[in-house]
């Protein structure tokens, strides 16, 4: 049984990158999601800031009579239900948030949103999962619970946490691809016309194609530069987190976490952001090479808090929960107001606050202060 559930998994995993090679497979992409955790539909949202074009704007299974009922007419209900828009900014990414846990029902019945779109249909739950917040673009997807299925439970929150990091991955690139990709043929001259550094890369490292950007990157190496034909990083603030997410490429389900975020500098101090996608298992290639493991994204690092996350994740190992407890401890804030700010108990604070001092070796809030200055690109 647990081999079936694991191969279900990576079949999933395989479908959300099959998918940012090819647009189209979105929809068959999230529909298995959806299936496999018994929801009854789905919603991913990408839109590129500031102009508010959407990369990614799709649902699934939501009947014609419902589909205008996501219009931007609803936000404001949608955003009400969950807290309105600061608690939404405060929700740890790729973590998943059940609503009932998250707001306040009572207040239900007074929403539009509810009333028209959820009641009718026999939703009465939801999760939802926040994929990318910062300067450039905001990515969340959202899944409803039909009352016939009972609350979310153990095993929805554990999948999703699985599937959170390649999620929050297609929608990271989905962002550095930008309009690039919508205008392309092929997911390869979407690479190859993208503004940001993109190298392909086999399971050795050895560079099998730059774009123009990245190729431009290479003859200053900087940030990056070919050593014996391989790509390395000029500046590796989190030494070889590049080359072990490469070479966990050829495994969907092993490169997890690894691989989002990898935080450097160009030599003038500015931050860029590593991300790598797995390319060796996936079923369509969009004209890419067949020797290329992985593609190298190099994009602009100055886009919000994101990156320390993604930082503490590859350095220690930390959850996305415990990672934005760690950041808001950085910022000042005792644990009372973490809590309040999270939205959960003071216990749940006071646990992930030990775990990450277990983590990161660190023995006072002083200390993941001094911490945060050394990780952080953009300090």
């Amino acid at each position: 049984m647990q081999e079936d559930v694991d191969r279900d998994h990576i079949d999933l995993i395989a479908g959300v990158y099959d998918a940012v090679i090819e647009p189209e497979r979105w929809h068959d992409a999230l529909d298995a999601v959806r299936g496999r955790f018994n929801f009854h539909n789905a919603m991913m949202s990408v839109i590129s800031l500031p102009t508010g074009g959407a990369l990614i704007n799709l649902s699934v299974n939501v009947p014609e009579p419902f589909s205008g009922m996501t219009s931007p007419d609803y936000i404001e209900d949608i955003v009400r239900l969950w807290g309105g828009p600061d608690r939404i900014g405060k929700m740890p990414l790729e973590e998943p948030i059940v609503l009932s846990e998250y707001s306040d029902t009572s207040l239900w019945p007074s929403s539009r949103y509810y009333n028209d779109f959820a009641k009718p249909q026999g939703i009465f739950d939801m999760v939802a999962i926040a994929l990318a917040r910062d300067k450039t673009m905001i990515g969340n997807i959202g899944f409803g619970r039909h009352e016939s299925a009972g609350r979310p439970g153990q095993f929805e929150r554990e999948g999703f946490r699985k599937l959170a990091p390649h999620l929050r991955r297609a929608a990271l690139i989905s962002g550095i691809l930008g309009q690039s990709q919508q205008r392309a043929v092929t997911f390869e001259t979407a690479l190859d016309t993208a503004r940001s550094g993109v190298v392909l890369v086999d399971a050795t490292m050895a560079i099998v194609h730059a774009n123009a950007a990245a190729q431009s990157m290479l003859t200053r190496g900087d940030p990056v530069r070919e050593r014996f034909g391989r790509l390395e990083l000029r500046l590796e603030m989190l030494p070889g987190q590049l080359k072990s997410a490469v070479l966990a490429s050829n495994d969907d389900a092993g490169i997890g976490r690894r691989g989002i975020g990898i935080p450097t500098r160009r030599l003038d101090g500015s931050p860029l952001i590593i991300h790598v996608m797995p390319l060796e298992q996936r079923s369509v290639r969009g004209g890419l090479p067949s020797n290329a493991s992985a593609a190298v994204f190099i994009a602009d690092g100055s886009g919000g808090i994101a990156p320390m996350q993604d930082a503490l994740g590859l350095l220690f190992g930390l959850t996305p929960s415990e990672a934005r407890v760690f950041e808001l401890t950085v910022d000042g804030l005792e644990n009372e107001t973490v809590a309040a700010t999270l939205g959960v108990a003071t216990s749940t604070v006071k646990t992930h606050l030990l775990r990450v001092f277990d983590k990161t070796g660190a023995h006072s809030r002083a200390d993941l202060v001094r911490l945060a200055r050394q990780i952080s690109p953009t300090l």
